[in-house]
């Protein structure tokens, strides 16, 4: 009887299987455009979600700290209010530092933006009296001037269509961005909001979760879910820990170095490519065409140093530092954050850069995790 409960069970199993893949075939457009409607509508929980878990990085470091306050009247309040003490303290942190960055880079930039023109005319005085200094050179290029036979009456009128017919699409074109602007303005407060109630209630959302976990599965599996949740977490958190340690130790060997050399914009480049390297691989390298250009304005000559130098610093931070310190937070043997960095960027671009390492590293440690069972089963030792 239990075993024709069984084939009975699995007959409507590959038969429910045989339904979904039939619709999942014939009507695949309409999944896609409910799958992405139903992203757009949850999207807001899901930004939520993630401000949440970088939030509470900073907020376990210092509810750990305020909970062993010691004192009766003070430390008693402090250690009654630490969950909301400690969320304030991570929040205010976090925008202490961007607001810091802002106010070290941007004034540099905005000063850079207002030589510019005159940096320009200036390069093309210069390149002008390099020309007129070869009179070969110039010879050549008035000739090839000349020859070219332009009708300006059917570039102005083209350049004319161009602009009325395009005012009309540029019109719709300010008008959708100003629309998706504000649709992610909504979405981050949205976001936001929901963060902050999912911190200040983390503890009882977790016992919920696991009671429900728990009366609907058994023990077992209850726990091993359990258990490759809080893998998943630490490991996402130790990574975005390696992963800011690894940019300010990259910022710092910028800083020291271009100080060394004496290279414009010491402080205000360091930082740049910092932020910047926190995007594995690709950021950094933002960061130094950023820095390169600043640096440009002020001084050609020192801005090919400054590539030089670059790609030196570089060389040692993706084959010595960054396997050694993102690896070790997340448990990854070198070799293969090497690895996962070049699958993700290949596959999903900058977001597969940052999401595969901490997914890697926890399919890594379950898998290992797995063959030493197996091999502690069969008896065998290596």
């Amino acid at each position: 009887m239990e075993l024709e409960k069984k084939t009975i069970n699995k007959i409507i199993g590959m038969l429910a299987l045989l339904i979904v893949l039939y619709f999942g075939f014939n009507h695949w457009v309409d999944i896609i455009g409910i799958l992405q409607r139903g992203y757009e509508l949850i999207f807001p929980f899901i930004l939520g979600g993630c401000i949440a878990f970088i939030l509470n990085i900073p907020m376990t470091f210092f509810n750990k700290k305020l909970s062993n306050v010691k004192g009766k009247k003070i430390g008693a309040l402090i250690r009654k209010g630490d969950t909301v003490i400690s969320l304030v303290m991570s929040i205010i942190m976090i925008i202490g530092i961007v607001v810091l960055t802002a106010y070290i880079v941007m004034p540099q930039i905005i000063d850079t933006a207002g030589v510019l023109p005159q940096t320009f005319e200036n390069s093309m005085v210069e390149f002008h009296k390099w020309i007129t200094s070869n009179s070969v050179l110039s010879s050549n290029i008035i000739n090839w001037i000349n020859n070219i036979q332009i009708s300006w009456d059917s570039v102005i009128n083209n350049v004319k269509s161009r602009v009325f017919n395009g005012a009309g699409s540029m019109l719709l074109t300010t008008i959708g961005m100003a629309t998706t602007f504000a649709s992610a303005i909504v979405d981050s407060i949205l976001g936001f909001v929901f963060a902050i109630y999912i911190l200040l209630q983390k503890k009882k959302l977790g016992i919920q979760c696991k009671k429900i976990l728990y009366a609907f599965l058994n023990r077992e599996k209850a726990d091993s879910i359990l258990e490759v949740v809080e893998l998943t977490s630490k490991t996402f958190s130790n990574f975005i820990t390696g992963q800011c340690l690894e940019s300010f130790i990259l910022g710092i060997m910028f800083f020291i170095t271009m100080t060394i050399f004496n290279f414009p914009y010491a402080l205000v480049g360091s930082v740049i490519i910092a932020c910047t390297s926190i995007v594995p691989l690709l950021g950094s390298i933002m960061g130094c065409v950023l820095v390169e250009f600043l640096i440009v304005m002020v001084n050609p000559g020192k801005a090919v140093m400054f590539l030089i130098v670059y790609i030196v610093i570089k060389q040692l931070e993706d084959n010595l530092i960054y396997p050694r310190i993102v690896g070790n937070s997340v448990g990854l043997p070198s070799v293969w954050v090497l690895f996962t960095i070049t699958l993700g960027g290949k596959l999903m671009g900058i977001a597969g850069m940052i999401i595969f390492i901490p997914l890697f590293s926890v399919a890594y440690v379950l898998f290992r995790k797995m063959v030493y069972r197996k091999l502690e089963k069969n008896g065998i030792e290596i």
